[in-house]
């Protein structure tokens, strides 16, 4: 019998799915902490592909998506903000709700 023990907070919801998908693969939780113990003890990692290093991107790959999005239109919308910068935007509403003086910076 183990002499110690592993606690993890979760959802219930989680837990009850989580639990009946090991019992579907023939586990059970205290099984799949063990191996991920053993895993992490013998690799020194997680197993987990988020936990990998990302994949470096070549100067082609980077160009070639540097000149997609530079081919993306140009939409040009009218109304009250379209001729703004974002700055002069935020700047104009926060006047408009009298958060904000005409000559405040």
């Amino acid at each position: 019998m183990p002499d110690a023990m592993v606690t993890a907070r979760m959802s219930a919801e989680k837990k009850e799915a989580g639990n009946r998908m090991l019992e579907q693969l023939g586990t059970n939780a205290s099984q799949a902490v063990n191996r991920l113990y053993d895993y992490v003890l013998e690799k020194k990692e997680l197993p987990f592909p988020e936990q990998q290093e990302r994949r470096k991107y070549t100067q082609e790959e980077i160009a070639e998506a540097i000149a997609w999005v530079d081919s993306i239109p140009k939409i040009r919308t009218s109304g009250r903000f379209s001729d703004m910068t974002i700055k002069e935007a935020k700047r104009d509403r926060l006047i408009a709700k009298g958060l904000m003086q005409p000559g405040d910076f």
